[in-house]
């Protein structure tokens, strides 16, 4: 997986990135826990992430990072025709 977008970091040292699937070509979530801990990799759709609980901060960043994303893409001007 490539072009992977850190959004959020613990203070353990566990690393969250926004991402796309190879396979299906989907957003994922890739989170990288802290090589104490055996440094674990694990890669979840984004919405089965967000629906995931407790909710801790690196949901909040994940959620900030889209709405961000989203307001961006409206404030784009339409492409010109061909």
């Amino acid at each position: 997986m490539e072009n992977l977008r850190e959004f959020a970091s613990s203070t353990n040292g566990d690393r969250w990135f926004l991402g796309i699937d190879d396979v299906t070509n989907r957003e994922v979530v890739v989170h990288r826990g802290n090589p104490s801990s055996g440094g674990h990799e694990t890669t979840t759709l984004v919405t089965s992430f967000l629906n995931q609980r407790p909710f801790g901060p690196e949901h909040k960043a994940l959620d900030s990072l889209l709405a961000d994303r989203r307001a961006t893409e409206s404030e784009e001007p339409p492409a010109k025709p061909v």
